[in-house]
């Protein structure tokens, strides 16, 4: 009789070997990334230094809201101080003007790409100073925002105030609504990012309201 036992024992332990392996790890999902906007000094720009993950919450229309309300309401800021550059006096004011280009340009980029991301679709901004968005806080009406365009010297520099503190004001008030029903913690940060730098430069306009 043939003694079967030491080919019987290899062949359970390979089955054994086979049973034992675990299956190829999925590969992990790619995650997208939006710029970190990081809040200047007083009266500053805000910064991009990195990249960081979205988070993968669920899409709240509150948030998306906020992305497109907050983009076009960035668009009209951006208008008001690109004509500071040429229409401004004061030095202070039109530095404060390129203080808000630079720091807003880069939130709006950050927003879009947030926006995109939880499947809104991204405002059309490209003629935002001909549109009556004056139903949104704090935004300019169109003829606020013509005769803005349409002055220089230091009566530009006051209603340039005037106008950009209720602009800013508006902001702020957005960033707070959003922050308390939003549900996105990235979009909540920028929310946040975008208040506390508004709050300054609303402290910085309303001095230079008190010295021209």
């Amino acid at each position: 009789m043939r003694n079967f036992a030491l080919p019987l024992v290899a062949v359970l332990g390979l089955a054994l070997v086979g049973c034992s392996s675990d299956p190829p790890a999925a590969a992990p999902a790619p995650t997208s990334t939006v710029p970190v906007i990081v809040p200047g000094t007083p009266g500053g720009p805000n910064r991009t230094l990195a990249t960081a993950p979205s988070s993968a919450a669920t899409t709240d229309p509150d948030d998306l809201t906020f992305l497109s309300d907050m983009m076009i309401h960035h668009s009209q800021a951006l208008v008001m101080a690109e004509r500071a550059r040429t229409a401004a006096a004061n030095a202070q004011v039109k530095a404060l003007a390129d203080r808000i280009r630079v720091g807003q340009k880069p939130e709006i980029e950050a927003m879009r790409q947030l926006l995109t991301e939880h499947g809104g679709t991204p405002p059309a901004l490209e003629h935002v100073e001909h549109a009556d968005h004056s139903g949104m806080p704090g935004m300019a009406t169109p003829a606020e925002l013509s005769k803005l365009l349409n002055s220089s010297g230091k009566a530009f520099d006051t209603l340039f105030l005037t106008l950009m503190i209720k602009h800013h004001e508006g902001a702020v008030a957005m960033s707070g609504t959003a922050i308390e029903k939003g549900a996105d913690l990235r979009i909540g940060e920028l929310a946040q990012d975008v208040g506390v730098t508004q709050t300054k430069e609303i402290s910085t306009m309303r001095r230079l309201q008190k010295e021209l």
